[in-house]
Protein backbone atom coordinates (compact mmCIF):
# COMPACT_ATOMS: atom_id res chain seq x y z
CA UNK A 1 0.00 0.00 0.00
CA UNK A 2 1.56 3.11 -0.69
CA UNK A 3 1.81 6.38 0.98
CA UNK A 4 -2.17 8.32 1.49
CA UNK A 5 -2.37 11.72 -0.96
CA UNK A 6 -3.23 14.80 0.86
CA UNK A 7 -3.99 18.15 -0.80
CA UNK A 8 -3.41 21.66 0.98
CA UNK A 9 -4.77 24.62 -0.46
CA UNK A 10 -2.69 27.50 0.65
CA UNK A 11 1.00 28.07 1.59
CA UNK A 12 0.73 30.03 4.39
CA UNK A 13 2.44 29.19 7.21
CA UNK A 14 -0.60 27.20 8.31
CA UNK A 15 -1.07 24.82 5.30
CA UNK A 16 2.94 24.87 5.28
CA UNK A 17 3.53 23.86 8.82
CA UNK A 18 0.72 21.19 8.25
CA UNK A 19 2.08 19.86 4.87
CA UNK A 20 5.64 19.32 6.77
CA UNK A 21 4.45 17.55 9.82
CA UNK A 22 2.65 14.96 7.32
CA UNK A 23 5.87 14.65 5.04
CA UNK A 24 6.63 11.16 6.19
CA UNK A 25 3.63 9.79 6.64
CA UNK A 26 1.85 11.15 3.44
CA UNK A 27 2.23 12.48 -0.38
CA UNK A 28 1.40 16.00 0.15
CA UNK A 29 1.29 18.45 -2.61
CA UNK A 30 0.27 22.19 -1.74
CA UNK A 31 -2.00 24.48 -3.94
CA UNK A 32 -0.77 27.81 -3.96
CA UNK A 33 -3.23 30.13 -6.02
CA UNK A 34 0.01 33.45 -6.11
CA UNK A 35 3.45 33.00 -7.25
CA UNK A 36 4.80 32.88 -4.60
CA UNK A 37 4.64 31.54 -0.51
CA UNK A 38 3.53 32.74 2.72
CA UNK A 39 -0.30 34.51 2.24
CA UNK A 40 -0.51 37.24 4.52
CA UNK A 41 3.39 37.10 5.35
CA UNK A 42 4.48 39.15 2.15
CA UNK A 43 7.06 41.41 1.36
CA UNK A 44 6.55 43.86 -2.05
CA UNK A 45 10.20 44.00 -3.60
CA UNK A 46 11.03 46.94 -5.36
CA UNK A 47 13.82 47.98 -7.10
CA UNK A 48 13.94 51.17 -4.72
CA UNK A 49 12.45 49.39 -2.08
CA UNK A 50 10.80 46.60 0.33
CA UNK A 51 7.68 46.28 1.70
CA UNK A 52 6.54 44.39 4.31
CA UNK A 53 3.06 44.74 3.10
CA UNK A 54 1.13 41.77 4.97
CA UNK A 55 1.71 40.80 8.24
CA UNK A 56 4.27 42.97 10.08
CA UNK A 57 6.12 41.30 12.79
CA UNK A 58 5.09 37.95 14.58
CA UNK A 59 5.32 36.76 18.58
CA UNK A 60 7.09 33.53 19.36
CA UNK A 61 5.27 31.90 22.76
CA UNK A 62 4.43 28.43 21.97
CA UNK A 63 7.27 26.04 22.52
CA UNK A 64 6.35 24.40 19.32
CA UNK A 65 6.83 27.33 17.49
CA UNK A 66 9.81 27.78 19.00
CA UNK A 67 11.15 24.36 18.15
CA UNK A 68 10.11 24.76 14.53
CA UNK A 69 11.67 28.27 13.93
CA UNK A 70 14.86 27.27 16.07
CA UNK A 71 17.07 26.26 13.23
CA UNK A 72 15.62 29.75 11.12
CA UNK A 73 16.36 31.94 14.05
CA UNK A 74 19.98 30.11 14.23
CA UNK A 75 20.56 30.86 10.27
CA UNK A 76 19.45 34.39 10.87
CA UNK A 77 15.55 33.90 8.56
CA UNK A 78 14.07 35.25 11.55
CA UNK A 79 15.38 38.11 13.59
CA UNK A 80 14.19 40.23 16.41
CA UNK A 81 12.51 43.84 15.54
CA UNK A 82 14.00 46.17 18.17
CA UNK A 83 12.55 49.28 17.32
CA UNK A 84 9.99 50.97 20.12
CA UNK A 85 6.27 51.08 19.25
CA UNK A 86 4.77 53.66 19.69
CA UNK A 87 0.74 54.98 19.48
CA UNK A 88 -0.71 57.57 17.74
CA UNK A 89 -4.23 59.30 18.85
CA UNK A 90 -6.65 60.62 16.33
CA UNK A 91 -5.34 64.23 17.12
CA UNK A 92 -1.99 63.36 15.87
CA UNK A 93 -0.61 62.99 19.59
CA UNK A 94 2.53 60.01 19.38
CA UNK A 95 3.36 58.38 22.99
CA UNK A 96 5.46 55.07 23.75
CA UNK A 97 3.99 52.19 23.98
CA UNK A 98 4.88 50.00 27.39
CA UNK A 99 4.96 47.04 24.92
CA UNK A 100 7.97 44.77 25.60
CA UNK A 101 7.42 41.38 24.14
CA UNK A 102 9.57 40.41 21.25
CA UNK A 103 9.01 40.92 18.22
CA UNK A 104 10.02 38.85 15.04
CA UNK A 105 10.60 39.29 11.56
CA UNK A 106 11.48 37.62 8.72
CA UNK A 107 14.66 38.10 6.82
CA UNK A 108 15.17 39.69 4.39
CA UNK A 109 11.34 39.41 3.97
CA UNK A 110 7.92 38.49 6.02
CA UNK A 111 8.11 35.12 3.43
CA UNK A 112 11.67 33.88 4.40
CA UNK A 113 9.90 31.58 7.92
CA UNK A 114 7.37 29.99 5.82
CA UNK A 115 9.59 29.37 2.49
CA UNK A 116 12.31 28.00 5.06
CA UNK A 117 9.47 25.53 6.30
CA UNK A 118 8.48 24.56 2.85
CA UNK A 119 11.97 23.97 1.52
CA UNK A 120 12.05 20.21 -0.16
CA UNK A 121 7.81 20.07 -0.26
CA UNK A 122 5.93 19.58 -3.41
CA UNK A 123 4.27 23.39 -4.05
CA UNK A 124 2.37 24.40 -6.81
CA UNK A 125 2.50 27.77 -7.45
CA UNK A 126 -0.06 30.49 -9.59
CA UNK A 127 -2.17 27.39 -9.03
CA UNK A 128 -5.87 28.80 -7.95
CA UNK A 129 -8.54 25.81 -7.29
CA UNK A 130 -11.68 26.69 -8.86
CA UNK A 131 -13.69 23.82 -6.95
CA UNK A 132 -13.32 20.49 -4.99
CA UNK A 133 -15.14 17.36 -6.67
CA UNK A 134 -14.96 13.62 -6.12
CA UNK A 135 -15.98 11.75 -3.01
CA UNK A 136 -13.70 10.77 0.13
CA UNK A 137 -10.21 8.45 -0.56
CA UNK A 138 -10.80 9.70 -4.37
CA UNK A 139 -11.03 13.87 -4.33
CA UNK A 140 -9.96 16.23 -7.36
CA UNK A 141 -8.80 19.60 -7.62
CA UNK A 142 -10.04 21.62 -10.70
CA UNK A 143 -7.98 24.38 -11.62
CA UNK A 144 -7.35 26.39 -15.16
CA UNK A 145 -4.68 23.48 -16.49
CA UNK A 146 -7.38 20.78 -15.59
CA UNK A 147 -8.13 17.93 -12.53
CA UNK A 148 -5.45 17.22 -9.97
CA UNK A 149 -6.20 13.41 -7.97
CA UNK A 150 -7.14 11.40 -6.81
CA UNK A 151 -6.55 12.40 -3.45
CA UNK A 152 -7.72 10.50 0.23
CA UNK A 153 -7.86 13.95 1.56
CA UNK A 154 -7.98 17.30 1.26
CA UNK A 155 -7.12 20.04 3.44
CA UNK A 156 -7.68 23.83 2.94
CA UNK A 157 -5.69 26.77 5.13
CA UNK A 158 -7.51 29.35 2.78
CA UNK A 159 -9.32 32.05 4.39
CA UNK A 160 -13.02 30.55 5.93
CA UNK A 161 -14.96 32.58 3.78
CA UNK A 162 -12.68 30.76 0.74
CA UNK A 163 -12.66 27.65 2.50
CA UNK A 164 -16.46 27.71 2.47
CA UNK A 165 -16.89 28.15 -0.79
CA UNK A 166 -14.47 25.13 -1.77
CA UNK A 167 -15.26 22.36 0.71
CA UNK A 168 -18.43 20.23 0.83
CA UNK A 169 -18.49 20.03 4.26
CA UNK A 170 -21.37 18.37 6.44
CA UNK A 171 -24.15 21.01 7.01
CA UNK A 172 -23.02 21.10 11.35
CA UNK A 173 -19.22 21.73 9.98
CA UNK A 174 -20.60 24.46 7.34
CA UNK A 175 -22.38 26.05 10.42
CA UNK A 176 -19.45 26.46 12.32
CA UNK A 177 -17.36 27.66 9.78
CA UNK A 178 -20.34 30.38 8.93
CA UNK A 179 -20.00 31.89 12.22
CA UNK A 180 -16.08 32.90 11.36
CA UNK A 181 -16.04 36.79 10.94
CA UNK A 182 -12.82 38.15 8.95
CA UNK A 183 -12.15 42.01 8.30
CA UNK A 184 -10.66 43.31 5.15
CA UNK A 185 -7.48 45.73 4.77
CA UNK A 186 -6.05 48.30 2.76
CA UNK A 187 -2.72 48.93 2.82
CA UNK A 188 -0.59 52.11 1.08
CA UNK A 189 3.17 51.45 -0.11
CA UNK A 190 4.80 54.35 0.30
CA UNK A 191 8.80 55.07 -0.96
CA UNK A 192 9.89 58.18 0.32
CA UNK A 193 13.10 60.67 -0.85
CA UNK A 194 16.10 59.37 0.96
CA UNK A 195 16.60 62.22 2.88
CA UNK A 196 12.98 61.93 4.32
CA UNK A 197 11.95 60.00 7.08
CA UNK A 198 9.56 58.47 9.82
CA UNK A 199 10.30 60.27 13.27
CA UNK A 200 9.48 56.54 14.51
CA UNK A 201 9.98 52.86 13.57
CA UNK A 202 6.28 51.65 13.66
CA UNK A 203 3.28 52.92 15.62
CA UNK A 204 -0.31 51.92 16.09
CA UNK A 205 -2.79 54.13 14.91
CA UNK A 206 -6.00 55.11 16.90
CA UNK A 207 -7.94 56.90 13.95
CA UNK A 208 -11.50 56.14 11.75
CA UNK A 209 -9.29 55.55 8.80
CA UNK A 210 -5.95 54.06 9.67
CA UNK A 211 -4.51 51.54 11.98
CA UNK A 212 -1.00 51.23 11.63
CA UNK A 213 2.49 52.94 10.31
CA UNK A 214 5.83 51.60 9.96
CA UNK A 215 8.92 52.38 8.14
CA UNK A 216 10.14 49.36 6.71
CA UNK A 217 13.42 50.23 6.33
CA UNK A 218 13.91 50.10 9.94
CA UNK A 219 13.80 46.30 10.17
CA UNK A 220 16.77 44.35 10.30
CA UNK A 221 18.51 43.98 6.91
CA UNK A 222 16.22 45.60 4.75
CA UNK A 223 16.46 47.66 2.03
CA UNK A 224 17.68 51.50 3.69
CA UNK A 225 15.64 53.26 1.10
CA UNK A 226 12.70 55.03 3.04
CA UNK A 227 9.58 53.14 2.44
CA UNK A 228 6.39 53.67 4.80
CA UNK A 229 4.01 50.70 5.16
CA UNK A 230 0.34 51.37 6.36
CA UNK A 231 -2.63 50.25 6.86
CA UNK A 232 -6.36 51.10 7.14
CA UNK A 233 -8.59 50.08 9.62
CA UNK A 234 -10.43 47.22 9.16
CA UNK A 235 -13.98 48.18 9.86
CA UNK A 236 -12.98 51.63 7.67
CA UNK A 237 -11.55 48.82 4.78
CA UNK A 238 -14.94 46.68 4.88
CA UNK A 239 -17.14 49.79 3.92
CA UNK A 240 -14.88 51.15 1.38
CA UNK A 241 -14.10 47.31 0.08
CA UNK A 242 -15.75 48.36 -3.49
CA UNK A 243 -14.76 52.03 -3.62
CA UNK A 244 -12.72 52.60 -6.59
CA UNK A 245 -8.90 52.42 -5.69
CA UNK A 246 -7.94 56.04 -6.12
CA UNK A 247 -10.55 57.20 -3.50
CA UNK A 248 -9.54 54.89 -1.29
CA UNK A 249 -5.80 55.65 -2.01
CA UNK A 250 -6.32 59.40 -1.62
CA UNK A 251 -8.90 59.14 1.52
CA UNK A 252 -5.92 57.32 3.15
CA UNK A 253 -3.35 59.59 2.14
CA UNK A 254 -5.16 62.51 3.10
CA UNK A 255 -5.20 60.74 7.09
CA UNK A 256 -1.77 60.16 6.61
CA UNK A 257 -0.98 63.91 6.02
CA UNK A 258 -3.50 64.70 9.17
CA UNK A 259 -1.44 63.01 11.73
CA UNK A 260 2.27 63.66 10.54
CA UNK A 261 2.29 66.66 8.68
CA UNK A 262 5.87 67.15 9.34
CA UNK A 263 6.47 64.40 6.33
CA UNK A 264 6.51 65.93 2.44
CA UNK A 265 3.58 63.34 1.41
CA UNK A 266 3.26 65.38 -1.75
CA UNK A 267 7.09 64.41 -2.32
CA UNK A 268 6.43 60.78 -2.70
CA UNK A 269 8.54 59.26 -5.16
CA UNK A 270 6.12 55.92 -5.56
CA UNK A 271 2.68 55.37 -3.84
CA UNK A 272 1.04 51.95 -4.19
CA UNK A 273 -1.81 50.18 -2.63
CA UNK A 274 -2.73 46.79 -1.52
CA UNK A 275 -6.37 45.87 -0.70
CA UNK A 276 -6.23 42.40 1.53
CA UNK A 277 -9.90 41.17 1.28
CA UNK A 278 -9.58 38.62 4.30
CA UNK A 279 -6.81 40.41 6.26
CA UNK A 280 -8.25 40.27 10.11
CA UNK A 281 -9.57 37.82 12.19
CA UNK A 282 -12.86 39.67 13.98
CA UNK A 283 -14.46 36.61 15.20
CA UNK A 284 -12.79 33.20 15.03
CA UNK A 285 -13.90 29.36 15.04
CA UNK A 286 -12.51 29.17 18.98
CA UNK A 287 -11.17 25.51 18.35
CA UNK A 288 -8.11 24.88 16.36
CA UNK A 289 -9.03 22.89 13.66
CA UNK A 290 -12.57 21.48 11.41
CA UNK A 291 -12.37 18.18 10.43
CA UNK A 292 -14.86 16.06 8.53
CA UNK A 293 -13.47 12.29 9.27
CA UNK A 294 -16.43 10.78 6.95
CA UNK A 295 -16.00 12.62 3.99
CA UNK A 296 -12.13 13.29 4.92
CA UNK A 297 -11.73 16.93 4.26
CA UNK A 298 -10.67 19.52 7.02
CA UNK A 299 -9.43 23.50 7.26
CA UNK A 300 -7.21 25.11 9.47
CA UNK A 301 -5.95 28.74 9.56
CA UNK A 302 -5.67 32.03 11.98
CA UNK A 303 -9.03 32.54 11.63
CA UNK A 304 -9.34 29.16 13.73
CA UNK A 305 -7.97 30.55 17.19
CA UNK A 306 -6.74 34.36 16.67
CA UNK A 307 -5.49 36.60 14.34
CA UNK A 308 -1.55 36.08 14.91
CA UNK A 309 0.69 34.21 12.80
CA UNK A 310 1.54 31.93 15.35
CA UNK A 311 -2.43 31.16 15.93
CA UNK A 312 -1.68 29.85 12.04
CA UNK A 313 1.15 27.75 13.14
CA UNK A 314 -0.53 25.69 15.89
CA UNK A 315 -3.98 25.61 13.98
CA UNK A 316 -2.23 23.93 10.85
CA UNK A 317 -0.02 21.89 14.01
CA UNK A 318 -3.11 20.65 15.56
CA UNK A 319 -4.46 19.34 12.49
CA UNK A 320 -1.23 17.39 11.72
CA UNK A 321 -1.68 15.64 15.10
CA UNK A 322 -4.72 14.30 14.34
CA UNK A 323 -4.86 13.45 10.74
CA UNK A 324 -1.36 11.53 12.02
CA UNK A 325 -3.99 9.47 14.44
CA UNK A 326 -6.31 8.94 11.10
CA UNK A 327 -4.08 7.91 8.47
CA UNK A 328 -2.33 5.58 11.47
CA UNK A 329 -5.95 3.64 11.79
CA UNK A 330 -6.14 3.60 8.03
CA UNK A 331 -3.22 1.95 7.53
CA UNK A 332 -4.03 -0.62 10.76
Amino acid sequence: MGQPKIAVIGAGIAGVSLARSLADRADVTIFEKSRGLGGRMATRRRPDGHFDHGAQYFTIRDPRFHAALEEALERGVIETWDADLMQTEADGTVQSLDDRSPRFVGVPGMTAPVRAQADGLAVLCSMPVQSVEGEAGAWYLMTETGPFGPFDWIVSSAPAPQTAKLLPFAPSVRQALARVDMNSCFTLMIRLPDEAALPFAASRIRHPVLSWIAANNSKPDRNPAPALVVHADNGWSDRHLDAPPEAVRDLMLEACQSLYPMIGWQDALSIDLHRWRYANVARPLGQPFLLDSERQIAACGDWCLGNRVEAAFLSGIALADTLHTHLAEARA
